[in-house]
């Protein structure tokens, strides 16, 4: 297997049965093994952590009464996928890439990892086509409703927003099966050793096949990333363009229009986090254009971006939808009864709307124009 297959990848190659890494015997070699021990071992566990409380809250602010609309779906297929990326990549890379420099973990990358891996592959190649794919048609929803108001009613409701995550989920998970075909496992890894204290990962018929290769290469290359990078690309530069002759005209904008401007700008912010953190592995596919020791460098970064798109959109959520910080704070309030919370969140109610008038919402508010907005600023100021 090269390392072209996923960006789940550690770098691995199963030529003749061996580990890429075990072969290292050059300083330049282990140089480039430490540095995706930094990513793998130490930072991406953080990430994890941080990912996962992260997306934890944001689910618990989602699957509230009052965000039940289209998009909102979506956006709580965008979370699930997202904590199911970090935990099976945490899982899989990090005890691997830690094993080089502690030996306690030797039976961990021996013995366990390649009988995992195969699983892990399925599962984290599956999940991430579901992620994509979501995304793309979060994007689709949200340009149908910013530049096409007047058809999102019969276009877009509950039930086909359900309906087309079923299909990505269905599609994904059938799509990936082959994976499961590729790769067997062999015990022991040499003569002599008593079988069951190492396991190697051997290409099957099927995985070295001609299709095989063109099917985890070409097409996981274009359904993974040409197609709905570029997707993503086109829309939300619609999407942005609409917005701004939204801003241009603001005094005119219904409160519909007003709700749907800030949903899309969440939206617009994560598809950039999306296509910044995607994009460095569309170069990985390419591995064969680079020295092994590079790609294992490379992997070490790529591989960190595609777990931290997945660990970041709490940040967006919380930044720029007063909302979502307001039922966040509803949360809090809830738990800590009586604390300093509920005052944290009567103060963003008591400021919402007043500042760039952007509301993660499906609710109705009223827009203040920009004097009004400065004067109850002054107020506030005088009142502390």
């Amino acid at each position: 297997m090269g390392v072209h297959e996923i960006n789940f990848a550690l770098n691995l190659s199963y030529n003749n049965g061996e580990y890429l890494q075990d072969s290292c015997n050059t300083s330049v070699c282990w140089d480039a093994i430490y540095l995706q021990y930094v990513f793998n071992g130490i930072l991406l566990p953080i990430l994890a952590v941080v990912g996962i409380l992260g997306n934890a809250l944001t689910m618990v602010v989602l699957w509230r009464r009052e965000m039940h609309s289209s998009t909102i779906i979506l956006m709580r297929g965008l979370v699930v996928t997202d904590t199911g990326i970090i935990i099976v990549a945490c899982v899989a890379m990090t005890p691997y890439t830690l094993a080089f420099y502690h030996p306690e973990l030797r039976y961990f990358k021996n013995v366990i990892y390649p009988n995992i891996y195969m699983p892990c592959t399925f599962l984290v190649m599956s999940i991430q086509q579901c992620n994509v794919w979501i995304t793309v048609a979060t994007s689709v929803e949200r340009y149908v409703s910013i530049c096409h108001p007047f058809k999102a009613s019969k276009w877009i409701s509950k039930k086909k927003t359900k309906i087309s995550l079923a299909i990505i989920t269905i599609v994904s998970i059938i799509y990936n099966i082959p994976r499961c075909l590729a790769f067997k496992t062999k015990t022991p890894c040499v003569e002599g050793q008593s079988s069951g204290e190492c396991f190697v990962l051997m290409t099957t018929e099927f995985g070295g096949s001609d299709f095989y290769h063109f099917y985890q290469l070409y097409l996981y290359t274009f359904l993974i990333y040409v197609i709905p990078l570029c997707s993503l690309l086109v829309l939300n530069l619609l999407i942005i363009n609409e917005l701004m002759r939204m801003r241009r005209r603001r005094a005119g904008l219904n409160i519909q229009e007003d709700n749907e401007a800030n949903l899309s700008l969440v939206l617009v912010l994560i598809v950039v986090v999306f296509l910044l953190c995607q994009t460095p592995g569309l170069l990985a596919q390419f591995d064969t254009l680079f020295d092994p020791t590079v790609m294992i460098k490379y992997l070490a970064v790529s591989n960190f971006l595609f777990v931290t798109n997945s660990s970041v959109n709490f940040l967006i959520y919380t930044a720029v939808g007063r909302k979502f910080r307001k039922n966040l704070m509803k949360f809090f309030s809830r738990v800590f009864r009586g604390s300093s919370f509920s005052e944290i969140s009567r103060s963003s109610q008591s400021r919402r709307g007043t500042v760039g008038g952007y509301e993660l919402n499906n609710t109705t508010y009223t827009a203040v124009s920009e004097e009004t907005q400065i004067e109850n600023l002054e107020k506030m100021r005088l009142k502390d």
